[in-house]
């Protein structure tokens, strides 16, 4: 029978539980070993017995251990031990606890597939668990050298990831969020070459500190960080580039060829010349052209209004594939269409070349950077979001909710390891196991070798051999 979680985390009393939990980290930290010298042999007995089943098996009841404890201590002796020096002794009474180690509940936390034992009693229970495929409801469950076992990775996913925010509390940290990007945004807009070269020092302060780091296999942060820019660029040419070819089509191109000419210029315009600065030498020519077969009444319009309106002539707007409004269509204007359409495909490639072939200045990197940042909405009161029961969140770094990108998950969201993990992981000898398929294999009961013991343990071999006297004397 499982014994109920009283006062489990007190920091007051200070046990090491077989937990992750951050409270249990700190008792771990303060923990000061008991003053074997003031006590009574039965006394150091009785503080080792209290300290060491606070961490092996403390949800098991006292007469069911005694039930469950062995005599008999597994290891393994080196033959030739004694005529090797300086042999480390083998540490047998640390395998005092070793037959907890046989039990489900604890292989299952032993291989990192859940954050305490009392979790994985749990997954069990609820069926999440299977040995050699056939779900087994029993912690106590003896696994025997070969089993293989398996938990639901999405249970694995919970046990592991970070604590879900409720919903008050994600709102509160995406409000404080967003009035943080809303100021950098502004001031980006008041000075942007400001905020450029603030950003520009950063990230080379980051790569002066990790000018010197390297791993096989891996790239140096310096160059993985140019790597980053020279990728930032070219997704900088490539807005700048999408952009200015949007914005343009048969329309702005006949506006532009009308518009190179001063309506009240009197020289006569004999050849390309004036439409080179915009289209180039080799597309210059056909702009010429256009602007030839043109009627002298359009070219010498002065209002944009007047232009517009006869440009719509020329390349009408189609409605249900019908041209809307007055349209010319005489053999001259069919003429200026087509040089049109094939202008315009010429003149969306001659853009593509040029920026492909040129680098861009700072100073519009600095403005397309600058322009790409954008405000974000003001978010809803809380009421309001209570209510609906979530909310729109799109900044560079985040999107969805803090913690709540899939509300429907039981941990936060996009998943993230718990933030005390790394000081807990630590992989038994007795259990291979695959983290891709939330499998392991139960290699062998635990036993202990010269120098070490494959039972996890946060105490000394001094307190689990009073702890080992006090039971192999049925607590005398």
């Amino acid at each position: 029978m499982t014994r109920r979680a009283q006062n489990l985390n007190s920091l007051v009393r200070g046990r090491i539980r077989s937990s992750m939990n951050k409270y249990n980290l700190f008792n771990l930290y303060k923990k000061n070993k008991p003053n074997f010298k003031i006590m009574t042999l039965y006394q150091q007995k009785w503080a080792a017995k209290q300290e060491t089943r606070g961490y092996h098996g403390e949800h098991i009841r006292e007469e069911r251990w005694q039930s469950l404890f062995e005599k008999k201590l597994e290891g393994v002796a080196q033959l030739d031990a004694s005529l090797k020096g300086n042999v480390p002794s083998t540490p047998m009474v640390l395998q005092t606890f070793a037959s907890l180690e046989k039990r489900l509940d604890y292989a299952v936390f032993r291989s990192l597939f859940a954050s305490s034992v009392r979790q994985s009693k749990k997954f069990i229970l609820n069926g999440h668990v299977k040995v050699n495929g056939v779900i087994i409801k029993h912690p106590g469950f003896t696994l025997n050298p070969g089993d293989i076992f398996s938990v639901d990775p999405e249970r694995v996913l919970e046990a592991l990831g970070a604590k879900k925010p409720a919903l008050k509390e994600a709102y509160k940290v995406d409000k404080l969020q967003v009035i943080n990007w809303q100021k950098y945004v502004k001031s980006v807009q008041e000075n942007p070459r400001k905020a450029w070269e603030k950003k520009m020092e950063k990230s080379n302060k980051i790569n002066s500190l990790y000018k010197d780091y390297n791993v096989e296999g891996v790239l140096k942060k310096n160059e993985s960080d140019f790597n980053q820019r020279k990728t930032d660029n070219q997704n900088f040419k490539l807005t700048k580039m999408k952009e200015i070819q949007n914005s343009i089509n048969r329309k702005s191109i006949l506006k532009d060829i009308i518009k190179t000419i001063p309506f009240d210029s009197t020289e006569k315009v004999e050849n390309s010349e004036p439409f080179k600065k915009q289209f180039g030498d080799k597309l210059s020519l056909k702009a010429f052209q256009i602007y030839q077969s043109l009627p002298t009444k359009i070219t010498k319009l002065q209002l944009d209004k007047d232009i517009n309106e006869e440009i719509n002539k020329f390349v009408p707007t189609f409605k249900d594939g019908q041209p809307i409004g007055e349209v010319y269509e005489d053999t001259n204007s069919k003429k200026i269409r087509s040089q049109l359409s094939e202008l315009h495909s010429e003149y969306l490639e001659k853009i593509r070349v040029d920026f492909a072939g040129k680098p861009l200045a700072t100073d519009e990197l600095i403005k397309i950077w600058s322009e790409n940042i954008k405000r974000h909405p003001a978010l809803p009161p809380f009421s309001e979001v209570e209510e609906k029961g979530s909310y729109y969140l799109s900044l560079p770094w985040q999107k969805g909710m803090y913690g709540l990108l899939d509300p429907s998950k039981s941990y936060f969201t996009p998943w993230k390891p718990r933030q005390f993990l790394p000081v807990f992981s630590i992989l038994p000898k007795h259990i291979e196991i695959s983290f891709s398929t939330c499998h392991a294999v139960y290699l062998r009961d635990p036993v202990a070798r010269p120098g070490e013991s494959e039972v996890i343990s946060p105490y000394d071999e001094d307190i689990h051999e009073r702890s080992y006297m006090y039971y192999i004397k049925n607590g005398m």
